[in-house]
């Protein structure tokens, strides 16, 4: 995690508590195991809070920090759990029906990590899911697009002004898809981390 030394001793020790104390919550929570998690600290990062996850495999989850960037000190004890959350989320989905590659299974991916993630944030939503846009407009526009592959998911959850999509529109409609079905069916994150995205289609 510490390689290079960009952390000084006293914070690499406390990082490692704070992120083996997440990992541990969440992998009982989740009954997920043959996963590695790799933490490195790299400039890369959600200018917010210098803090970014990836889980591209069922069995990796890649998290960088930037203690260099100014708002790491104050938030990363709560975005480092949460973005364990998120991640791990994202694993245990792999090992399932998959993260999906059509804009309804990004967006059921993307709301049921985020919805994992309140567990670390005393049930309070992540930043990304509160973009600033029009959800029952977007969710018109995103119809005809659900099942196809080729929505562009980088405007969608990343944003695009030549598309007129505010950042982070898909991750505020996926979290708001999964809240909307599982206020009708009931479970949570977990519960739902194999459910298949054709099941969220009717929330709205």
């Amino acid at each position: 995690m510490n390689a290079g030394g960009h952390l000084s001793p006293g914070l690499e020790a406390e990082i490692r508590s704070v992120a083996q104390a997440a990992l541990t919550r969440q992998a009982a929570r989740l009954r997920l195991d043959g996963v590695d998690v790799a933490v490195s600290v790299s400039p890369w990062g959600l200018p917010e809070t210098g803090i970014h996850g990836y889980a591209p495999l069922d069995h990796l989850v890649q998290i960088t920090l930037n203690p260099d960037n100014p708002h790491f000190a104050a938030l990363w004890r709560t975005e480092l759990p949460a973005t364990v959350a998120h991640e791990l989320h994202h694993a245990r989905r792999w090992q399932g029906p998959g993260y999906g590659q059509t804009l309804l299974e990004a967006l059921v991916s993307e709301g049921l990590a985020q919805l994992n993630e309140r567990d670390e944030r005393d049930g309070k939503p992540p930043p990304y899911a509160r973009a600033d846009v029009d959800l029952e407009a977007l969710w018109a526009r995103a119809l005809p697009l659900l099942d196809r592959s080729d929505h562009n998911f980088e405007a969608w959850f990343y944003g695009s002004d030549a598309e007129n999509l505010p950042r982070w529109s898909g991750y505020s409609l996926g979290d708001e898809l999964v809240r909307r079905h599982l206020a009708q069916v009931g479970g949570d994150a977990a519960a739902h981390v194999h459910t298949a995205a054709t099941a969220f289609r009717t929330a709205w």
